[in-house]
């Protein structure tokens, strides 16, 4: 497989940087961002002919690489609510750390440990702007979010903070093990069971490859230790002392940060699991995407945007796709890499689970 790495932040940084009005950054971005090497040149090529693969579940619970798909305001250039000053730190940072090449290096360590039968010829990676004004990447994401459910593209944003760069490789992983399922087991609707074993996979192979990783279906969503810190050192540029009090800018609308913090993401009870396990896999042909949703995130995260919640726990989905991937594993003594082609019906309806 072929890494073809586009860092977006050395050429976006003279927009992001300057202090001017929309229609005198508009022109200027466009040309670039409609060139062969430009932003929405290749978010067309990556839609291709499935497009962006289960935007409708994502959207249904505002996170997860929803704000990726949606690049709202242009990521943020011509969001009102980003911080000057705390974007050039952001950009500054990511040179300073070289990101681009941690990226690069994280990917050949995840790449070694899969068959090269699984994955595609070619893998763009995209590197997108972090915008400190959106409040679903920097709380529900807690700064680091990335999408690679559609075969041979990654697409992320980093806030630049240590604990994200800690956790890096992690997210990369499960991205890279999303692409893989997506490519071998394509469904225009992504089935509930589908989804639980895409993620189970997922954190199987990130618990096999990164055995210090404790809870390791939840990589994509528990904050790092540094990350209050992070986002009070954010708060400083808006000259408030904590991020709750900053104002972010949704779709035109100005709400205060604080009032769009998820709940904390914590494993499940015996009970819990036990009661969401029965639930998940009677449910388990379901493809509507709010109920996919649903059961996967929780009730807090599927209300919260005005849909039906049933009952689920915060997150539980997550932890129940890696316990029927556990046993399945355990049960057959297939090897992760092998079950990564397997059909979720084998997984979840084989006996003994």
């Amino acid at each position: 497989m072929r890494n073809v790495i586009h860092n977006t932040l050395p050429v976006l940084y003279r927009y992001f940087a300057e202090k001017a009005k929309p229609n005198e950054h508009l022109p200027r971005y466009l040309e670039w961002a409609e060139s062969q090497t430009g932003i929405l040149t290749i978010i067309r090529e990556a839609g291709g002919r499935h497009g962006m693969q289960d935007y409708d579940i994502l959207s249904a619970v505002r996170s997860d690489g929803i704000d990726i798909l949606e690049g709202q305001q242009q990521y943020g250039l011509f969001n009102p609510s980003r911080n000057i000053e705390a974007t050039k730190w952001c950009f500054d940072e990511s040179e300073r750390l070289q990101l681009d090449k941690r990226i690069e290096k994280w990917l050949g360590v995840i790449v070694n440990a899969l068959p090269s039968s699984l994955l595609p010829d070619r893998l763009n990676v995209v590197i997108l702007p972090a915008d400190c004004g959106n409040g679903d990447l920097m709380l529900n994401g807690s700064g680091l979010s990335c999408y690679g459910r559609t075969p041979g593209y990654l697409f992320l944003r980093v806030w630049p903070a240590a604990g994200n760069m800690n956790r890096l490789g992690h997210v990369l992983a499960r991205s890279l093990i999303h692409g893989i399922r997506r490519k071998l087991h394509y469904t225009e609707s992504l089935s509930l069971g589908e989804a639980l074993v895409m993620e189970g996979l997922a954190a199987s192979f990130i618990q096999g490859l990164f055995p210090n990783v404790i809870q390791p279906w939840l990589v994509g969503f528990v904050p790092p230790n540094d990350w209050e810190e992070a986002l009070s050192h954010v708060a400083g540029y808006y000259g408030k002392p904590d991020y709750n009090d900053v104002s972010v800018n949704i779709y035109g609308m100005q709400i205060q940060a604080g009032s769009m913090r998820p709940p904390e993401p914590v494993p499940l009870t015996n009970e819990e699991l036990e009661y969401a396990c029965e639930l998940m896999i009677a449910q388990a042909d379901r493809s509507e995407a709010n109920v996919v949703a649903a059961y996967l995130y929780g009730d807090p995260s599927i209300s919260a945007q005005g849909h039906p919640s049933f009952g689920i726990p915060h997150l539980a989905g997550f932890e129940v796709g890696y316990r029927l991937v556990s046993r399945y594993l355990k049960s057959t003594g297939i090897e992760i890499e092998s079950a990564l082609s397997s059909p979720w019906q084998d997984i979840i309806l084989s006996e003994g689970l």
